[in-house]
């Protein structure tokens, strides 16, 4: 991505800060090197207006903001910086959503305030859950590659078979969309409409590129292909 696009994205994050910080108060505007973040304290309460505990966290413009989401970091060490808890090892970032999640929520881009809201505030109540209860309200996915692959192994209903979730993914990266009144191309006697049509525009909008990239990760890490 060129310098500019990295700029406009930049420019975008910090032009949404005081929205979000106005939408969250107690949450400030700091600089770190000489560029704005957001830092401060988010309240975790679930929708029965209980509250359970605070996290300290910061906000930091992503590379490609506003179609990736911004880098959170949870400041308090109250989570694990590991990556069963859903943290990148190497930066420390939460990882708040499988890739392919995310592409697909940001294609028409997010704000800060909608990811604080949408994304942040639910990220760290399972957590919260976890580490309380014991087990993510939400559920999960792997993290890494097993995430990535049940995610597209759920969207496409294929049961776990690997094999069968990599022909499908590879084939919606290669192929227009089906006529609806085709049989569909999973396979199954049935006709496209009443079949994978959701899953196929759901998969189609995350890209050749990065559909195909997925497919080999995940063959890859199954010791399909080397």
């Amino acid at each position: 991505m060129g310098d500019n696009v990295m700029t406009n994205g930049h420019n975008q994050f910090i032009a949404q800060l005081e929205e979000a910080v106005t939408a969250f108060p107690t949450l400030r505007i700091e600089y770190v090197n000489g560029r704005e973040i957001i830092k401060g304290n988010l309240a975790i309460i679930d929708r029965d207006g209980k509250y359970w505990e605070d996290y300290g966290v910061e906000i930091h413009c992503s590379k490609d903001f506003p179609n990736e989401f911004p880098l959170l970091f949870e400041t308090t060490g109250k989570i694990p910086k590991i990556a069963d808890w859903h943290v990148y090892e190497d930066t420390l970032a939460c990882c708040v959503k499988v890739r392919p999640e995310e592409i697909i929520r940001c294609r028409a881009g997010i704000t800060v305030t909608e990811y604080i809201r949408e994304e942040v505030l639910p990220y760290f109540f399972n957590q919260t859950h976890r580490r309380l209860e014991g087990y993510y309200v939400n559920g999960e996915y792997a993290h890494g590659v097993g995430g990535i692959y049940e995610y597209y192994s759920g969207i496409l209903k294929t049961g776990g078979n690997i094999q069968h979730t990599i022909q499908l993914m590879e084939y919606i990266a290669a192929h227009d969309r089906p006529d609806r009144t085709s049989m569909c191309f999973c396979g199954e006697k049935i006709k496209f409409r009443h079949c994978h049509r959701v899953a196929f525009d759901k998969l189609k909008s995350i890209g050749e590129i990065t559909l195909r990239t997925h497919a080999y990760e995940i063959a890859k890490a199954a010791g399909i292909r080397k």
